[in-house]
Order: C-alpha cells, then sequence, then structure tokens
C-alpha cells in the first residue's frame, strides 16, 4: 500500500509502522491454515454451507459435520468462527487452527434472525454464551484502579468499599472461564456469590497448594542437605 502513496506521506506511513510493535507471544499459529481461512472468507460473504472435519478437544477425536459459517472474531490472540451446525441448529464456536478440512458445499443458507452476535459476545465472558452465572467478586485496593477501568456489560455494577477494595457484580455466561480468571488474581480477588463456585475456586487452590507441596523445588532440595 505504502507504494502507492507520495514520497512525502509515504514517509509518515512507515514512521507510523513504528508506533506500535506487534506482540505475538502466545498468539496462535495458523500457518498451514490460509486455504481454510480463504474458503471460509468466502462462503460467509457468499452465505454458502461448509462440511468440516473438527478436532474436538472434548473427546479427543475427529468429527465430521456441516456448519454454516456467520462470523470471524478475534480472542486473546487466536481466531474464532461463529458458526450454526445445520444438524442441531445450534450456535458454537470452532477454533480455526482446529479444522481439519472443510469443503463448501452447493447449498446456500439464510442467516439467522434470531441471532445477535455483539450481544452474544458481550454477555459471554469469554465466547461461551449457554451457561449463564451471576457472579459477585470482591477485589482488594490495589487491584480495583484495574477492574475499573474496564469496559464492562451495562447490566453489571461495581460498589466502592471504605478501605478501597470492589465489589463487581457480573450477569454474564461460563463458570470455567470466570473461575479461571478469578484465579489468576490470587489472594487478590474473592468469589461471594454464587457459594456453590466460590466452594470450586476453595477446592482448586486448596489442590494447588497440594501440588507444590508434593513437589519440592531443586533449591528446597539442597537447602535440606
Amino acid at each position: 500500500m505504502a507504494s502507492f502513496l507520495p514520497a512525502k506521506v509515504r514517509g509518515n506511513f512507515e514512521r507510523i509502522g513504528t508506533l506500535i510493535l506487534p506482540n505475538r507471544k502466545l498468539t496462535k499459529d495458523y500457518a498451514g491454515k490460509e486455504s481454510i481461512i480463504e474458503k471460509l472468507t468466502q462462503a460467509i460473504l457468499s452465505r454458502r454451507s461448509c462440511r468440516v472435519r473438527y478436532h474436538s478437544f472434548s473427546g479427543n477425536r475427529i468429527k465430521s459435520f456441516t456448519i454454516d459459517p456467520l462470523h470471524f472474531f478475534e480472542n486473546k490472540g487466536g481466531l474464532y468462527l461463529l458458526v450454526r451446525t445445520t444438524d442441531f441448529d445450534h450456535i458454537r464456536t470452532l477454533a480455526i487452527e482446529r479444522i481439519e478440512e472443510l469443503t463448501p458445499t452447493d447449498q446456500t443458507y439464510q442467516y439467522p434472525t434470531d441471532v445477535d452476535p455483539e450481544k452474544m459476545l458481550e454477555q459471554a465472558f469469554d465466547f461461551v454464551w449457554d451457561d449463564p452465572i451471576r457472579v459477585k467478586v470482591w477485589f482488594s485496593a490495589s487491584q480495583a484502579p484495574y477492574i475499573k477501568e474496564r469496559i464492562w456489560p451495562e447490566s453489571s455494577t461495581i460498589d466502592d468499599q471504605a478501605d478501597g477494595s470492589i465489589i463487581l457484580t457480573l450477569n454474564t455466561s461460563g463458570r470455567w472461564d470466570v473461575k479461571r480468571w478469578v484465579l489468576s488474581y490470587g489472594a487478590e480477588a474473592r468469589v461471594l456469590e454464587p457459594e456453590d463456585l466460590r466452594d470450586q475456586i476453595v477446592k482448586e487452590l486448596e489442590a494447588a497448594c497440594g501440588t507444590y507441596a508434593s513437589h519440592s523445588s531443586p533449591r528446597e532440595s539442597i537447602d535440606h542437605q
């Protein structure tokens, strides 16, 4: 693109490219998936159903089924596909890198009128939208500013506490995703509701303590000699 610009503008264009550094750490590798991405792009634009062979991590097996590809979307360095499975008329997410094979069919589809992808992604904590949960989480005063600067769904509330901590209330979806997120804050976050999620996190932390206790570090072994 820069080659088509006047020399003076081209210089500024190239300088702008140095302002933002790409961070590819932990992004997914799509080498070898170029053809699949191209076929999906054309299928979405022409509203054409596709037959896929997909590596499902649950059960660790290859599944074959027909999809109506609706949208690409990005999440945490990965490229995903929002689809309707024609066999079950179910909206689900496919990870692009797990699509082993894709064949466009001659069958076209009508975009489902009851699907609002932006609303679905907003309601989901990550991208699981059929597992609703109302969660209330306490965050320490040191973490409160980081939580408050984020954009949360409109239905969420943040209540300031006298000691500088906050309580975040979310109506979202994806229990496992919420649990993993809260655990990432360690002692700086605590689930208040629902009680069963709090109990699950307690068990996770107890199991983690047991894992560390049963595997002493090389340094600890040296110190005890």
